[in-house]
Protein backbone atom coordinates (compact mmCIF):
# COMPACT_ATOMS: atom_id res chain seq x y z
CA UNK A 1 0.00 0.00 0.00
CA UNK A 2 1.32 3.44 -0.92
CA UNK A 3 0.20 6.99 -0.15
CA UNK A 4 1.04 8.87 -3.34
CA UNK A 5 0.22 12.00 -5.30
CA UNK A 6 3.28 12.24 -7.59
CA UNK A 7 3.05 11.16 -11.23
CA UNK A 8 4.47 7.86 -12.46
CA UNK A 9 6.20 7.66 -15.84
CA UNK A 10 4.97 5.23 -18.47
CA UNK A 11 6.12 1.71 -17.67
CA UNK A 12 5.01 -1.92 -17.95
CA UNK A 13 5.31 -5.17 -15.99
CA UNK A 14 5.82 -8.80 -16.93
CA UNK A 15 3.22 -9.59 -14.26
CA UNK A 16 -0.48 -8.90 -13.84
CA UNK A 17 -1.19 -5.78 -11.79
CA UNK A 18 -4.33 -4.74 -9.92
CA UNK A 19 -4.83 -1.26 -8.44
CA UNK A 20 -7.41 -0.24 -5.83
CA UNK A 21 -8.05 3.16 -4.25
CA UNK A 22 -8.41 2.70 -0.48
CA UNK A 23 -8.74 6.35 0.46
CA UNK A 24 -7.71 9.91 -0.24
CA UNK A 25 -8.30 11.57 -3.59
CA UNK A 26 -9.25 9.97 -6.88
CA UNK A 27 -6.42 9.69 -9.40
CA UNK A 28 -6.03 9.16 -13.13
CA UNK A 29 -3.97 6.65 -15.08
CA UNK A 30 -3.14 6.47 -18.75
CA UNK A 31 -3.54 2.87 -19.91
CA UNK A 32 -2.24 2.52 -23.46
CA UNK A 33 -4.25 5.17 -25.33
CA UNK A 34 -7.07 5.34 -22.78
CA UNK A 35 -7.63 7.33 -19.58
CA UNK A 36 -8.80 5.39 -16.50
CA UNK A 37 -9.89 6.83 -13.16
CA UNK A 38 -8.90 5.03 -9.96
CA UNK A 39 -11.60 5.72 -7.36
CA UNK A 40 -13.31 3.97 -4.47
CA UNK A 41 -15.77 2.54 -7.01
CA UNK A 42 -13.41 1.83 -9.91
CA UNK A 43 -10.29 -0.37 -10.02
CA UNK A 44 -7.67 -1.09 -12.67
CA UNK A 45 -6.74 -4.57 -13.99
CA UNK A 46 -3.62 -4.79 -16.14
CA UNK A 47 -2.45 -7.68 -18.28
CA UNK A 48 1.33 -8.19 -18.64
CA UNK A 49 3.29 -5.63 -20.66
CA UNK A 50 0.48 -3.07 -20.83
CA UNK A 51 2.07 0.38 -20.75
CA UNK A 52 0.61 2.67 -18.10
CA UNK A 53 1.39 5.91 -16.31
CA UNK A 54 -0.13 7.97 -13.50
CA UNK A 55 -0.98 11.66 -13.72
CA UNK A 56 -0.02 14.13 -11.01
CA UNK A 57 -2.74 14.74 -8.41
CA UNK A 58 -3.36 18.32 -7.27
CA UNK A 59 -5.53 17.12 -4.39
CA UNK A 60 -4.63 15.14 -1.29
CA UNK A 61 -2.58 11.96 -1.83
CA UNK A 62 -4.26 8.68 -2.73
CA UNK A 63 -3.87 5.51 -0.67
CA UNK A 64 -3.40 2.83 -3.33
CA UNK A 65 -3.28 -0.93 -2.94
CA UNK A 66 -1.14 -2.31 -5.78
CA UNK A 67 -0.96 -6.07 -6.32
CA UNK A 68 1.64 -7.43 -8.75
CA UNK A 69 0.89 -11.10 -9.44
CA UNK A 70 3.18 -13.52 -11.26
CA UNK A 71 1.49 -14.99 -14.33
CA UNK A 72 2.04 -18.71 -13.52
CA UNK A 73 0.50 -18.35 -10.05
CA UNK A 74 -2.49 -16.38 -11.35
CA UNK A 75 -3.12 -18.88 -14.15
CA UNK A 76 -2.92 -21.74 -11.67
CA UNK A 77 -5.32 -19.98 -9.31
CA UNK A 78 -7.83 -19.39 -12.13
CA UNK A 79 -7.31 -22.93 -13.48
CA UNK A 80 -6.14 -21.69 -16.89
CA UNK A 81 -3.82 -23.50 -19.29
CA UNK A 82 -0.16 -22.51 -19.01
CA UNK A 83 0.19 -21.67 -22.72
CA UNK A 84 -3.05 -19.71 -23.11
CA UNK A 85 -3.44 -16.03 -23.97
CA UNK A 86 -1.96 -13.50 -21.56
CA UNK A 87 -4.84 -11.09 -22.23
CA UNK A 88 -7.09 -12.46 -19.52
CA UNK A 89 -8.66 -9.12 -18.55
CA UNK A 90 -10.38 -7.42 -21.53
CA UNK A 91 -10.96 -4.08 -19.75
CA UNK A 92 -8.41 -2.15 -17.72
CA UNK A 93 -10.98 0.02 -15.93
CA UNK A 94 -13.62 -1.93 -14.00
CA UNK A 95 -16.38 -1.19 -11.50
CA UNK A 96 -15.54 -2.82 -8.17
CA UNK A 97 -18.10 -5.47 -7.25
CA UNK A 98 -19.18 -5.99 -3.62
CA UNK A 99 -17.37 -9.34 -3.47
CA UNK A 100 -14.11 -7.90 -4.79
CA UNK A 101 -14.36 -4.99 -2.34
CA UNK A 102 -14.89 -7.49 0.47
CA UNK A 103 -11.64 -9.30 -0.37
CA UNK A 104 -9.73 -6.03 -0.93
CA UNK A 105 -10.74 -4.94 2.58
CA UNK A 106 -9.51 -8.27 3.95
CA UNK A 107 -6.09 -8.09 2.32
CA UNK A 108 -5.66 -4.40 3.21
CA UNK A 109 -6.36 -5.28 6.84
CA UNK A 110 -3.83 -8.13 6.67
CA UNK A 111 -1.16 -5.80 5.25
CA UNK A 112 -1.82 -3.12 7.87
CA UNK A 113 -1.46 -5.70 10.63
CA UNK A 114 1.81 -7.07 9.20
CA UNK A 115 0.34 -10.48 8.36
CA UNK A 116 1.77 -10.51 4.82
CA UNK A 117 4.88 -12.35 5.96
CA UNK A 118 2.72 -15.14 7.37
CA UNK A 119 1.73 -17.21 4.34
CA UNK A 120 -0.77 -19.25 6.33
CA UNK A 121 -2.72 -16.05 7.06
CA UNK A 122 -2.27 -13.98 3.92
CA UNK A 123 -2.09 -16.37 0.97
CA UNK A 124 -5.67 -17.68 1.31
CA UNK A 125 -6.92 -14.07 1.37
CA UNK A 126 -4.92 -13.23 -1.77
CA UNK A 127 -6.18 -16.40 -3.45
CA UNK A 128 -9.79 -15.44 -2.67
CA UNK A 129 -9.25 -11.96 -4.13
CA UNK A 130 -7.63 -13.24 -7.33
CA UNK A 131 -10.45 -15.77 -7.74
CA UNK A 132 -13.02 -12.98 -7.38
CA UNK A 133 -11.13 -10.79 -9.87
CA UNK A 134 -11.05 -13.62 -12.38
CA UNK A 135 -14.72 -14.43 -11.93
CA UNK A 136 -15.92 -10.81 -12.17
CA UNK A 137 -13.50 -9.17 -14.63
CA UNK A 138 -11.69 -11.78 -16.77
CA UNK A 139 -12.81 -12.83 -20.23
CA UNK A 140 -15.87 -15.06 -19.59
CA UNK A 141 -14.78 -17.39 -22.38
CA UNK A 142 -11.67 -18.20 -20.34
CA UNK A 143 -13.06 -18.27 -16.82
CA UNK A 144 -16.61 -19.57 -17.06
CA UNK A 145 -15.76 -22.42 -14.71
CA UNK A 146 -14.53 -20.27 -11.83
CA UNK A 147 -16.61 -20.68 -8.71
CA UNK A 148 -16.70 -18.39 -5.68
CA UNK A 149 -14.23 -18.96 -2.86
CA UNK A 150 -15.10 -21.58 -0.32
CA UNK A 151 -15.37 -19.05 2.49
CA UNK A 152 -18.92 -18.80 3.79
CA UNK A 153 -20.90 -15.58 3.53
CA UNK A 154 -22.61 -14.87 6.84
CA UNK A 155 -25.01 -11.91 6.89
CA UNK A 156 -24.10 -11.29 10.54
CA UNK A 157 -20.44 -10.84 9.63
CA UNK A 158 -21.39 -8.53 6.75
CA UNK A 159 -23.43 -6.54 9.28
CA UNK A 160 -20.48 -6.50 11.68
CA UNK A 161 -18.14 -5.21 8.97
CA UNK A 162 -20.55 -2.37 8.15
CA UNK A 163 -20.88 -1.54 11.85
CA UNK A 164 -17.10 -1.44 12.33
CA UNK A 165 -16.68 0.87 9.32
CA UNK A 166 -19.29 3.33 10.59
CA UNK A 167 -18.22 3.18 14.26
CA UNK A 168 -14.45 3.43 13.86
CA UNK A 169 -14.18 6.70 15.83
CA UNK A 170 -15.80 5.08 18.87
CA UNK A 171 -13.26 2.22 18.77
CA UNK A 172 -15.74 -0.59 19.47
CA UNK A 173 -14.46 -3.66 21.27
CA UNK A 174 -14.84 -7.11 19.78
CA UNK A 175 -17.45 -7.86 22.46
CA UNK A 176 -19.47 -4.77 21.50
CA UNK A 177 -19.44 -5.69 17.82
CA UNK A 178 -20.43 -9.26 18.67
CA UNK A 179 -23.37 -8.00 20.74
CA UNK A 180 -24.42 -5.74 17.85
CA UNK A 181 -24.93 -8.78 15.62
CA UNK A 182 -26.33 -11.09 18.30
CA UNK A 183 -23.38 -13.45 18.80
CA UNK A 184 -21.30 -14.37 21.82
CA UNK A 185 -17.75 -13.02 21.74
CA UNK A 186 -16.19 -16.45 21.21
CA UNK A 187 -18.67 -17.44 18.51
CA UNK A 188 -18.28 -14.08 16.77
CA UNK A 189 -14.49 -14.34 16.80
CA UNK A 190 -14.65 -17.83 15.29
CA UNK A 191 -17.19 -16.90 12.61
CA UNK A 192 -15.49 -13.62 11.70
CA UNK A 193 -12.15 -15.33 11.16
CA UNK A 194 -13.85 -18.08 9.15
CA UNK A 195 -15.48 -15.54 6.82
CA UNK A 196 -12.80 -12.85 6.68
CA UNK A 197 -9.57 -14.78 7.15
CA UNK A 198 -8.36 -12.39 9.87
CA UNK A 199 -9.38 -11.65 13.44
CA UNK A 200 -12.03 -9.01 14.20
CA UNK A 201 -9.50 -6.94 16.17
CA UNK A 202 -7.17 -6.81 13.18
CA UNK A 203 -10.06 -5.60 11.04
CA UNK A 204 -11.05 -2.95 13.61
CA UNK A 205 -7.44 -1.74 13.71
CA UNK A 206 -7.29 -1.51 9.92
CA UNK A 207 -10.46 0.59 9.72
CA UNK A 208 -9.08 2.99 12.33
CA UNK A 209 -5.76 3.15 10.46
CA UNK A 210 -7.56 3.96 7.20
CA UNK A 211 -9.41 6.79 8.92
CA UNK A 212 -6.18 8.05 10.49
CA UNK A 213 -4.36 8.06 7.14
CA UNK A 214 -7.15 10.07 5.52
CA UNK A 215 -7.16 12.62 8.36
CA UNK A 216 -3.38 13.01 8.29
CA UNK A 217 -3.25 13.42 4.53
CA UNK A 218 -6.32 15.62 4.08
CA UNK A 219 -6.00 18.12 6.92
CA UNK A 220 -3.48 20.10 8.94
CA UNK A 221 -5.25 19.47 12.23
CA UNK A 222 -2.92 19.14 15.23
CA UNK A 223 -2.10 15.51 15.98
CA UNK A 224 -3.82 15.84 19.35
CA UNK A 225 -7.06 16.74 17.54
CA UNK A 226 -6.65 13.83 15.12
CA UNK A 227 -6.11 11.49 18.06
CA UNK A 228 -9.23 12.79 19.78
CA UNK A 229 -11.32 12.47 16.60
CA UNK A 230 -10.22 8.84 16.31
CA UNK A 231 -11.28 8.11 19.88
CA UNK A 232 -7.86 7.99 21.56
CA UNK A 233 -7.83 9.35 25.08
CA UNK A 234 -4.16 10.32 24.89
CA UNK A 235 -2.09 11.67 22.01
CA UNK A 236 0.69 9.24 22.99
CA UNK A 237 -1.68 6.28 22.61
CA UNK A 238 -2.46 7.32 19.04
CA UNK A 239 1.23 7.81 18.23
CA UNK A 240 2.09 4.35 19.54
CA UNK A 241 -0.85 2.72 17.71
CA UNK A 242 0.04 4.40 14.40
CA UNK A 243 3.75 3.59 14.64
CA UNK A 244 3.02 -0.05 15.45
CA UNK A 245 0.99 -0.39 12.24
CA UNK A 246 2.82 1.89 9.79
CA UNK A 247 6.38 1.69 11.08
CA UNK A 248 6.67 5.47 11.47
CA UNK A 249 5.02 7.93 13.88
CA UNK A 250 2.09 9.99 12.53
CA UNK A 251 4.15 13.21 12.50
CA UNK A 252 6.73 11.68 10.13
CA UNK A 253 4.01 10.07 8.01
CA UNK A 254 2.30 13.46 7.64
CA UNK A 255 5.56 15.19 6.64
CA UNK A 256 6.10 12.68 3.86
CA UNK A 257 2.48 13.01 2.75
CA UNK A 258 2.78 16.79 2.57
CA UNK A 259 6.03 16.47 0.64
CA UNK A 260 4.35 14.22 -1.91
CA UNK A 261 1.34 16.50 -2.21
CA UNK A 262 3.39 19.68 -2.64
CA UNK A 263 6.20 18.31 -4.74
CA UNK A 264 4.14 18.40 -7.93
CA UNK A 265 1.16 20.53 -6.88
Amino acid sequence: MNLISRPLVAHAHAQYQFLFNLGGSNCNFRIGADDCALTAERAICLNPWIEHSKSCSDDEPSLILSLVIEAPWLRQQLKLAENGTASIFPKAGVVVTPDVRHHVDRIAAAITNHLVAQDDDCMPILADLVTALGRDFADPALTAGIIPSGRPIDFRIRKAVDFIKHASVTNPTVAQVAAQVGLSRSRFFQQFRLCMGISPQHYIDWVRMSHAIQLLGASDKPLSNVAEELGFEEHSHFTRFFAQHMGVPPSEFRRHSVTLANQHG
